[in-house]
């Protein structure tokens, strides 16, 4: 598959086709102010007697203290990075589609975390379509379709005994006339990741269907069963990935997000006008902040080694997840995966409660009025009778002690009927 025009505009085309004038008027208007601040950022530097009039905003009062807005599409430094860092880790240079040389900064927009994101993205993706999300989903990805006027479809990705569901789900799309397919791997809250094989299928598939693929891949990094991968090495000419180093990095309160796509107008012009229409710029010391970590993986991985920051947060989140299977297994639970077994990815897990128990709400308030854990319950992810332990929050010790009090929470809803 070449990257010429054509090709690239298969995620322009589909947003063409879908947006309202409004939209489109954003998306084909460069906005003015940003244009005349960066000049005079220019002007600026070279004249020290230069007088900046175009700005929003107080400055000199408390120097030390000012934190200036930032370019809509995020810091370029950052911008850099992040191409980098996708580049050199899931090899996305050369091949398939790829640029030659890989990712540039041209390809990535830095948003105020992954839910700004994806709010972006479906307002341009989602209008008049049916959009796919996998069965057990993120729940804000129900509103965050229906606000920008699509309609969510849940689909199965995996059969009863854990295959990637390939024909089912090819025959749900078509009879669902599905547009758009909201990919997230590894999942929240099951783990759940495919294999390159399942992805490979799953770009074909897409390729059939004309599906435009936007990839939640904000827990990438934090997979325990090979090395990670981003589809948009299978499929990157239809594919948009939305990432988040405040997720990976475990910063989740710097609200630094970003978008990744090919096509460098749709990352580089269309999706900076839509963040400038949306909240101005991203958050400036989250950027900082996720860019000082990042260079240092950055450089890691363009010396030949592995991201170590990275590394070292995967590495005890794994040791977390293997306790906390431990501690629902000796308790009763059953774990709630493609089949069955641990998670093989991300920071949470899902299982059913234990036999002759079904109320997941009631099972988690009476663990909420006795002070002893909280949990979300699986029916904010569409399923009932189940609970989500997001166990990257809690230490082993703290594993430990949730061991004893599921054991006296399961107790008392079974001798009072629950």
């Amino acid at each position: 598959m070449s990257t010429d025009g054509s090709s690239l505009a298969v995620i322009r085309d589909h947003i063409a086709r879908s947006v309202s004038p409004t939209v489109r008027r954003t998306l084909d208007t460069a906005p003015i102010i940003p244009a005349i601040a960066a000049r005079a950022k220019v002007a600026a530097a070279a004249n020290p007697d230069f007088i900046r009039g175009d700005q929003g905003q107080v400055v000199g009062v408390r120097p030390d203290l000012e934190i200036y807005y930032g370019p809509s599409s995020g810091l370029p430094e950052l911008r850099h990075a992040v191409a980098r860092f996708w580049t050199l880790a899931y090899g996305l240079a050369g091949s398939d589609g790829l640029p030659a040389d890989g990712l540039t900064a041209d390809n990535v927009a830095v948003v105020s975390g992954a839910t700004e994101g994806l709010a972006i993205l479906m307002r341009l993706l989602a209008p008049g379509h049916r959009v796919a999300v996998q069965r057990w989903f993120w729940g804000n990805y129900r509103n965050l379709i229906a606000h920008a006027g699509g309609e969510v479809v849940v689909v199965d990705l995996f059969s009863d005994d854990g295959r990637f569901a390939a024909d089912s789900l090819a025959a749900t799309i078509e009879e669902q006339r599905i547009r758009v397919l909201v990919l997230n791997v590894p999942a929240n809250p099951t783990g759940d990741v495919l294999d390159d094989s399942e992805l490979a299928e799953l770009a074909e598939l897409a390729r059939r269907h004309d599906l435009v693929v936007v990839a939640d891949e904000v827990y990438n990094w934090i997979r325990f069963d090979d090395s990670p991968r981003s589809f948009l090495t299978f499929a990157p000419e239809r594919t948009v990935v939305v990432g988040a180093a405040s997720k990976e990095y475990l910063i989740p309160g710097a609200r630094t997000g970003y978008i990744l796509a090919i096509d460098s107008t749709f990352a580089d012009e269309w999706l900076p006008r839509m963040i400038r229409s949306t909240s101005s710029s991203p958050n400036v010391l989250g950027q900082r902040a996720a860019l000082e970590m990042l260079s240092a993986d950055v450089d890691d991985l363009e010396h030949g080694r592995s991201p170590h920051l990275l590394l070292a947060i995967r590495d005890e989140l794994q040791r977390r997840r293997d306790r906390m299977t431990t501690a629902l297994r000796h308790t009763g639970w059953t774990l709630l995966t493609r089949d069955g077994r641990v998670p093989r990815g991300g920071i949470s897990m899902f299982a059913r409660l234990p036999a002759g128990l079904d109320d997941d709400r009631a099972f988690l308030d009476l663990a909420l009025e006795l002070g002893l854990f909280s949990a979300i319950p699986g029916s904010a992810f569409g399923a009932p009778g189940c609970v989500r332990f997001g166990y990257a929050g809690m230490t082993v010790d703290q594993i430990d002690r949730l061991e004893e009090h599921l054991r006296t929470v399961v107790n008392l809803c079974r001798d009072g009927g629950g």
